[in-house]
């Protein structure tokens, strides 16, 4: 409903923005937002319905932080890809894929979803972000890519609803879509069963072998860890991992197990560039 709250253009560069604390600090009338959201119409919805008692105003300011940090959370790492392999926005217009998209990055995405982007780099030259995946859900976003640069100081958002090797082969390399600047997946977990593993391959050996920058993410060091040897293995060349500045700050269930300790989105991310030196 009321979340996310509308944004305003960032008052820092991008590169001294350096987490969470110094993004809602750039928020003009922050808590005024968050108080909207609190009284509204949907929030009182909520309480009526789940059957339990509504928390203290504190403790719901902080949820719909998190909340808002989870929806934002993705545009921000691709913000983040960009500066980490020092892609320009505001020197020519530029095409980032989110590979192996599924419901989570397009259920009920709408066109405006990743404009964050356009205020994190103002008067950039105009983005694209394709999302290619076979669990790619119909929606708005269901449109061909550009075959043109994107519209000057927009993002516009695509889809492609398949494998990526089969996307790259009938789009890319027919110029019908633009070669990416940026390639960014969103948990692939690549790393939990042979079988995914398999079926990864041919995308993770056409990005390596294509040197296209990629930035991955992951749930958690564990998953981190693992994600590093199959990537080490495929020999191909990590720029580095760290902590996700960007990370989703709400807690999510590992598969609906209760006694494990909750993870969060994208906690961590990997960055690729080609093939290791031998």
């Amino acid at each position: 409903g009321d979340i996310p709250f509308p944004t305003e253009t960032w008052t820092k560069p991008a590169q001294e923005v350096e987490g969470w604390e110094d993004w809602f600090s750039m928020q003009g009338q922050l808590e005024e937002k968050l108080g909207a959201i609190l009284a509204g119409r949907y929030m009182t919805l909520l309480w009526a319905n789940a059957g339990k008692p509504r928390p203290e105003d504190g403790e719901l300011r902080e949820s719909v932080r998190r909340l808002v940090t989870d929806f934002h959370s993705r545009p921000l790492t691709i913000g983040l890809g960009l500066r980490l392999f020092g892609i320009d926005p505001l020197a020519k217009a530029l095409t980032v894929h989110v590979v192996g998209a599924s419901h989570v990055e397009t259920l009920n995405t709408r066109l405006t979803d990743y404009d964050e982007l356009t205020r994190m780099f103002p008067g950039h030259r105009g983005m694209e972000v394709v999302m290619v995946g076979v669990d790619v859900v119909d929606g708005p976003i269901m449109r061909p890519p550009l075959a043109a640069p994107a519209p000057r100081g927009r993002v516009y958002l695509s889809s492609y609803k398949g494998l990526y090797h089969d996307f790259w082969e009938s789009h890319v390399e027919t110029k019908l879509a633009a070669r990416p600047d940026l390639v960014v997946g969103f948990h692939p977990g690549f790393h939990a069963c042979p079988d995914l593993l398999a079926g990864w391959l041919p995308t993770l050996l056409l990005l390596r072998d294509y040197r296209l920058p990629v930035l991955f993410t992951v749930y958690s060091e564990q998953e981190l860890k693992s994600s590093l040897q199959i990537l080490v293995e495929l020999e191909t060349h990590i720029m580095g991992y760290a902590a996700n500045p960007f990370a989703s700050l709400r807690p999510e269930q590992v598969y609906s197990s209760p006694n494990k300790a909750p993870v969060y989105c994208s906690s961590h991310y990997i960055a690729l560039l080609g093939l290791a030196a031998s």
